[in-house]
């Protein structure tokens, strides 16, 4: 895909996180959540962010969209970069880039209607009369999947795969291009993700919509995304088309969140990669690579040198010195 299939590109985005000092006047550790990371999202794609829980994956999320404030970077949409937007052209934005939360619960307002929680940013960002923005607001509930009898109920009484939907349609009250969506099925049963995932699949295909998705399962990815991103520690180690990075894992931590995956054939035989070890504190970031204190076939220049993510194959980016 060309450069002007690029919708969304971050360029050595960054995001560190000073800590408070202790009572004693301990000097406040820094934890990088987002070191140094690049990557782009194409027009009308679906790019997975997979890895550990505080590996960064949400933080890298809510950077896109500027929900947070690089600490260095450029993160550029439709070439413009807004990694120092502020004010009316932040605002403005809004518009083009939403997300959906991971708690269906916690994202909402309790004390707002159904109907008002999808209505609330049309207030904010559009000039609709009232009766308009009933009108979309019931239209976005058909959409989802919510008859409109459920447009005066209030959150608690909607079970969680329906509270997703609210914040699904929600997100598209305002006709965004780019929506991240931040682990939008972790917090549901199985049979309520599959139907949450092909109501994101459906909408896509029909309002061109471009998704980051963010989760820790890599079962869930492959089924909706075009390519796949491996995070670790704050930075990406593997980066690749969704059937190739299953088909053929480079990095060994790819290889063993693959083998983790359960797989409804009870006869066959899997080889499971253990991984041994902590994950390292993000305050205190080994030296190398950021994975051979748990890789099996680390070696002393992976303790030394800390490999940069390489195109191995065509479409296919490896961060790991097996391969040099």
């Amino acid at each position: 895909m060309g450069e002007d299939r690029v919708l969304i590109e971050a360029r050595n985005l960054s995001k560190h996180f000073r800590l408070k000092s202790d009572s004693l006047g301990k000097r406040a550790d820094t934890v990088k959540a987002v070191n140094d990371v690049s990557f782009s999202i194409y027009r009308g794609e679906t790019l997975g962010l997979v890895g550990e829980s505080g590996c960064g994956k949400s933080t890298a999320g809510r950077l896109l969209i500027r929900l947070l404030d690089p600490t260095g970077g450029s993160i550029l949409y439709k070439g413009e970069d807004i990694a120092a937007c502020s004010g009316r052209r932040l605002r403005a934005l809004r518009k083009d880039m939403q997300i959906i939360f991971q708690d269906p619960y916690s994202s909402l307002n309790p004390r707002m209607s159904c109907e008002s929680i999808i209505c609330e940013p049309m207030s904010i960002h559009t000039e609709l009369s009232r009766a308009e923005k009933k009108e979309r607001a019931r239209q976005l509930m058909r959409q989802v999947g919510l008859p409109k009898e459920y447009a005066n109920r209030y959150p608690h009484e909607f079970s969680g795969g329906q509270r997703q939907r609210i914040g699904i349609a929600r997100a598209l009250s305002i006709g965004p291009e780019f929506i991240v969506c931040d682990e939008p099925v972790s917090a549901l049963d199985v049979s309520v993700q599959s139907q949450v995932l092909n109501l994101l699949r459906e909408l896509q295909g029909r309002l061109a919509l471009t998704y980051l998705f963010i989760a820790h399962g890599l079962n869930v990815v492959k089924y909706i995304s075009d390519r796949i991103c491996v995070m670790y520690l704050g930075s990406i180690v593997e980066l690749a088309p969704s059937e190739e990075l299953h088909g053929n894992p480079l990095h060994p931590y790819t290889q063993a969140l693959i083998s983790a995956i359960p797989d409804t054939d009870v006869t066959a035989v899997k080889r499971r990669v253990i991984l041994e070890g902590d994950v390292p504190s993000p305050t205190r970031l080994p030296s190398g690579c950021l994975f051979h204190s748990r890789c099996g076939r680390c070696t002393e220049r992976c303790r030394q040198e800390q490999p940069a993510l390489k195109e191995r194959a065509p479409g296919h980016y490896a961060a790991c010195h097996l391969y040099g």
